[in-house]
């Protein structure tokens, strides 16, 4: 188990990082927030380091992680 929840480390750590808010509801999407291409690659890069993953070319569509909702998910899945 890691020390941090994945929802603590995303929202301190990487969209902190990101110079994004953490949104108040997990539907919020990303786009909204002010999300761009460039952020969206920064996004996918941090994730995997801070969460020691690989994220395969095939998952890199922006609407698999168009929302905090869908992220956390991802990543529960993926660091089990």
């Amino acid at each position: 188990m890691m020390s941090k929840s994945i929802e603590s480390i995303l929202r301190d750590e990487i969209f902190a990082e990101l110079d994004i808010e953490y949104p108040e509801g997990h539907d919020t999407r990303l786009l909204d927030q002010g999300i761009d291409s460039v952020g969206f690659i920064k996004l996918i890069v941090l994730m995997e380091s801070k969460f020691n993953i690989s994220i395969p070319d095939e998952d890199l569509l922006f609407e698999k992680f168009s929302t905090a909702g869908l992220i956390l998910n991802y990543l529960t899945v993926r660091t089990l």
